[in-house]
């Protein structure tokens, strides 16, 4: 029988639940930092295909000018990015040909 006014006892007890406690706690902000580093994994996974997406339509849009500058003799490409403007879209100028091309080989 275990005698809890016994101050060994107490003291082994106190220490027990202290340990428990400080496991729990650790394991619990492991879990966070895992999940944050997960979630930061898959918004830069996100970011990169978004970034290559970005790269492959300015290459569209640099062949149609190319298909227009041979049939009309100009590529029409300020006319359409005025339209595209005139119906609301903004385009930053952030991601140019080269800089898509720079960041996606940062990797």
């Amino acid at each position: 029988m275990i005698i809890w006014t016994d101050p060994a006892v107490q003291a082994a007890a106190i220490q027990t639940i202290g340990t428990i406690f400080a496991t729990v706690v650790a394991a619990v902000f492991a879990a966070m930092i895992g999940k944050k580093i997960s979630d930061r994994d898959k918004l830069q996974e996100k970011l990169d295909a978004a970034i290559g997406d970005i790269g492959f339509l300015l290459l569209v849009e640099k062949h149609h000018c190319e298909i227009h500058e041979a049939t009309k003799n100009r590529s029409c490409k300020l006319t359409v990015r005025q339209s595209v403007t005139d119906q609301g879209a903004v385009w930053s100028g952030r991601f140019t040909p080269g800089r898509a091309k720079a960041m996606s080989q940062k990797d």
